[in-house]
């Protein structure tokens, strides 16, 4: 036969045939032979350039495998939604591809040199120290790409991120706006409040059987029970075992000492300075005479606490002689950072240039913290032995449970041979909320054929760090329907509690109405039985109130008396009526330069983001997208 074909391949018909395949094959090269019968699929298609099924799948397991080393060692692939996650991967690598041609349309352009240098100051591609093209290969060949592939991820990269970046810093406010949203956040609200509570009405309101009959029959589909299952089950708790290790003096003796032998002592300073700014309103060189005119004085004897009153330009400091207080390093800007660390108790700086002006600095103070006592470290030194003995014994009763209860027909075996206590819960479903049965891996086997038809063990589940369980199921319990008997008494505390909101709202809404007409509030309080309190300069972020009256409170305006009267139903279904007596909006500011600087760039950097978020939307919205 091989022969026949190779006598055949001689004639002039074959030779035409794969004289042809070696043009094409020359002109063209292979996709042209493999294309033709079917390119490689695609996912999607972005303004007519395609998005492939390869590039989609190598996006959707880096999410997967990043997904997972989120959730730590104890990861469970199961756990994640795979229609969630592709959608999820699909809609970002549109978007990118969006982006992308955005920017090459506008012109953006990364050198070769950048990406090189980029690849080349990456540490995941070093070995000691130095960047290993060995080490590149073999990540990108176990990340299933070539180097030009990565080299092509990153230019897309850095293309979409250069619009980002210019956008997010050039974001700018001027000095006025940020003392408005200052001023905004600072400012205090002094009100009367009287609140109505649902709970008082609970005793008088009454719901017949006939009522709650009615309800249970228009809201059948709210009273369904959804499968569910009884369950015994044993339980190992790291915290319990922890109860059960006895402290080793002489472990916590070495515990101690390598505490101490590897201590360093954080060294912190009290400073005090004097700031001269430059800017619009003084040159560089002005600023640099007037702090040099400030030090004479300070070298001729002037007191430096009276001449920070009287010349620092930082408001925040300037009152209290220049004082900015004990603190470590990592706080001030680098240039002054340096300055305040080089100096000797009591020795003031030359000047010393920062983006804020030219500051002189006085060291007053060198704080240095030293190592514990071995009874001061006590508590702190058991509690981590503790903790690592409890850990040990877990990990070992842990394995021991998994043995036993594989190979056991029951739980008593398990529990006896570990001392646990075999505990019944009945009723379990999908919408549990018992600690344990809750979690999404007890979740996962709750209903699995071989726990439900077969009787087995569960395997062991971590149900939560340190919470560890082995359960069977004992009975099966399909959905359906609960019978009004039930749940007669849930829907009766229902239909209490739904009245007793109206009701509420009702004298609530009675008594806005009266104060909202220009009647005295206390007085109102005292005719229906209610009380009136008075909450004087509180603050957006006062806690001991509840935060939607606080939302809702500072909400309210202050043009006109109408304005200054509100009334609305919060989350407990309490209500609440309000009268804003006083607005304090702190027009003096206290404030330091270095507070102004990160309010102001924390605030640019949103605008700019909010700026890059309309621009990202239009692109989006222009684009042609056809998924496959």
């Amino acid at each position: 036969m091989l022969q026949s074909i190779r006598n055949n391949s001689q004639g002039t018909i074959a030779k035409v045939i794969i004289w042809v395949i070696v043009v094409t094959f020359a002109l063209f090269g292979v996709e042209s032979i493999v294309g033709s019968l079917g390119g490689e699929p695609e996912v999607a298609e972005v303004n007519g350039e395609p998005i492939p099924e390869s590039t989609f799948k190598r996006a959707v397991e880096s999410k997967k495998r990043q997904m997972l080393s989120q959730m730590g060692e104890n990861a469970d692939p199961d756990l994640i939604d795979d229609a969630l996650l592709n959608t999820s991967v699909l809609d970002g690598l549109i978007r990118s591809e969006i982006l992308y041609q955005d920017a090459e349309e506008r012109g953006i352009y990364v050198a070769e040199s950048m990406l090189n240098a980029a690849i080349a100051s990456n540490e995941a591609f070093h070995i000691d120290g130095k960047f290993s093209n060995e080490r590149l290969q073999m990540l990108l060949r176990q990340a299933g790409l070539t180097v030009k592939d990565y080299k092509q991820a990153l230019l897309k990269d850095y293309m979409i991120n250069q619009p980002r970046s210019a956008m997010m810093v050039s974001g700018f406010l001027l000095p006025s706006e940020r003392d408005f949203v200052v001023r905004l956040d600072r400012q205090e609200r002094s009100f009367g409040l009287t609140t109505v509570l649902a709970s008082s009405y609970h005793d008088s309101i009454s719901i017949s059987d006939e009522n709650v009959e009615d309800h249970y029959k228009q809201h059948k589909k709210s009273y369904v029970k959804p499968e569910s299952v009884d369950v015994s089950y044993v339980v190992l708790q790291r915290s319990a075992l922890a109860e059960d290790v006895v402290v080793d003096e002489a472990e916590l003796q070495k515990m101690y000492e390598a505490e101490v032998a590897s201590f360093e002592a954080e060294e912190r300073r009290d400073a005090s300075h004097i700031l001269i700014k430059a800017g619009d309103d003084r040159s560089d060189q002005e600023a640099l005479a007037k702090i040099t005119e400030i030090a004479e004085k300070i070298s001729a004897g002037e007191d430096f606490a009276e001449l920070a009153k009287t010349e620092s330009e930082d408001d925040g400091s300037a009152k209290e002689g220049g004082k900015l207080g004990l603190t470590g390093r990592g706080v001030y800007v680098d240039t002054f950072e340096e300055a305040l660390f080089s100096l000797e108790l009591g020795q003031v700086s030359p000047p010393v240039k920062t983006e804020y002006g030219y500051h002189l600095i006085r060291l007053n103070e060198i704080a240095k913290e030293e190592a514990q006592a071995f009874e001061a470290m006590r508590p702190t030194l058991e509690q981590r032995y503790l903790e690592a003995q409890a850990d040990r014994l877990y990990r070992e009763k842990t394995e021991k449970l998994a043995d036993i209860s594989y190979a056991s027909a029951d739980l008593v075996e398990p529990a006896e041979a570990l001392s646990l206590k075999v505990k019944t819960l009945v009723g379990v479903s999908k919408a549990s909320t018992d600690p344990i049965f809750s979690a999404p891996k007890v979740q996962k086997l709750l209903f699995a054929d071989e726990l439900v038809e077969a009787g087995e063990n569960s395997p062991v589940i971590e149900a939560e760090p340190g919470v560890s369980v082995v359960f069977r199921v004992d009975a099966f319990h399909p959905a359906g329907l609960q019978p009004l008997v039930a749940v007669k008494e849930q829907i009766r505390k229902d239909l209490i509690a739904s009245k007793a909101r109206e009701f509420a709202a009702s004298v609530g809404q009675a008594f806005y109405a009266r104060v909202a007409a220009g009647e005295d509030p206390n007085v109102v309080a005292r005719d229906m039985g209610l009380k009136w309190a008075v909450h004087e300069n509180i603050r957006r972020d006062n806690f001991q109130l509840d935060q939607e009256l606080i939302k809702r409170v500072f909400a309210m305006g202050t043009a006109t008396e109408s304005d200054r009267v509100g009334s609305f139903e919060l989350p407990s279904g309490d209500f609440a009526v309000v009268k804003l007596n006083q607005v304090n909006r702190q027009e003096d500011l206290q404030i330091t330069a270095i507070e102004k600087q990160s309010i102001e760039s924390m605030l640019s950097r949103s605008l700019g983001a909010v700026d890059y978020a309309s621009y990202e939307a239009v692109a989006v919205a222009a684009a042609e997208v056809e998924k496959r």
